[in-house]
């Protein structure tokens, strides 16, 4: 890595870390408004904005911005700010959501209001829709006013054409949450991966609202088939990694699961595998892993029913 690279990774892992834990679970300052935002230059009319929640892929066209996500609801002006300014634009055109997080999805009240495009795979619309309430999350989100919610959702894969950009997006499965999909941009060769990614912590596996970590395998074989040795790929928190890196993560997980599987067929419960240290390996570079493996674990429940 050149010192150029180097110097944008930290900046962009700084940006984001205030919003992620260690232990794999999304922060609970979702307000949080102390942060500084940075802003990483991808070029010409490409930007990352991070620091306003998960990162914010930023791009110009002729119609306007087109935006992968949007931060939190309480950064969501200063983060379509940031965009605005980076790519030189004056109006949102196109915004994702790649999952329906509240660092996701906090700008789609604005981007509802301001008439802009709101793109969604159909489960995250339909989650958009009530109240949700997880474990990471006890408080509960949403549902959404109805002009918050996506108003053009998918099932499998789509493309369109932003300017010159070709842009594919696509269904990840049910991988970190039942809705998870990536956004490709084909002619910079940058795709934003979303929350089954993560270059500074373990990612939320969140099984109750459809997520599971063989799903996260196959989630990321997805995006390894997309990608190339050059895909510059952004996750929701972190620094852009390769696709030898996520290569790397992909093999990580897959033994952690498959460490799983064979725990759950011995009739162990979560405290007992959570004690079995089946990610102890890992932790010198992702940290403490008792959350991830824990809620890793329950994700299989609905999956592997030894009884049925």
């Amino acid at each position: 890595m050149n010192t150029d690279s180097r110097r944008d990774f930290l900046k962009l892992a700084a940006g984001s870390a205030a919003y992620w834990s260690a232990g794999g679970v999304i922060s609970s300052a979702f307000a949080a408004s102390n942060t500084s935002l940075v802003t990483l230059p991808l070029g010409d009319g490409l930007a990352v904005i991070s620091g306003g929640g998960g990162n914010v892929l930023a791009l110009r066209g002729p119609e306007g911005l087109l935006l992968v996500d949007g931060g939190t609801a309480a950064r969501s002006k200063q983060v379509l700010a940031a965009a605005l300014k980076a790519t030189g634009t004056r109006k949102l055109h196109t915004l994702f959501n790649t999952h329906w997080h509240p660092d996701q999805t906090g700008l789609n009240a604005q981007a509802g209001s301001d008439g802009a495009r709101i793109i969604a795979h159909e489960n995250t619309r339909l989650w958009l829709t009530r109240k949700i309430t997880t474990d990471w999350l006890p408080a509960g989100y949403g549902p959404l006013p109805a002009k918050a919610l996506p108003n053009s959702s998918f099932y499998t894969h789509e493309t369109l054409s932003f300017g010159d950009e070709a842009i594919d997006y696509g269904h990840l499965g049910q991988a970190h949450t039942d809705g998870d999909l990536f956004v490709h941009l084909r002619k910079s060769n940058v795709m934003a991966a979303g929350g089954l990614v993560s270059s500074v912590g373990w990612p939320v596996i969140d099984w109750q609202t459809g997520g599971w970590i063989g799903g996260l395998v196959g989630g990321i074989d997805r995006l390894l088939k997309a990608a190339n040795d050059n895909t510059r790929i952004i996750p929701a928190d972190g620094a852009a990694i390769t696709r030898a890196h996520l290569q790397a993560q992909r093999d990580m997980y897959f033994t952690i699961f498959d460490r799983l599987v064979k725990l759950l067929v011995k009739g162990l419960g979560p405290d007992e595998v959570v004690a079995a240290k089946p990610a102890q390996e890992f932790e010198a570079q992702w940290g403490p892993s008792d959350e991830f493996v824990r809620t890793s674990f329950k994700s299989l429940w609905g999956h592997y029913a030894p009884d049925a």
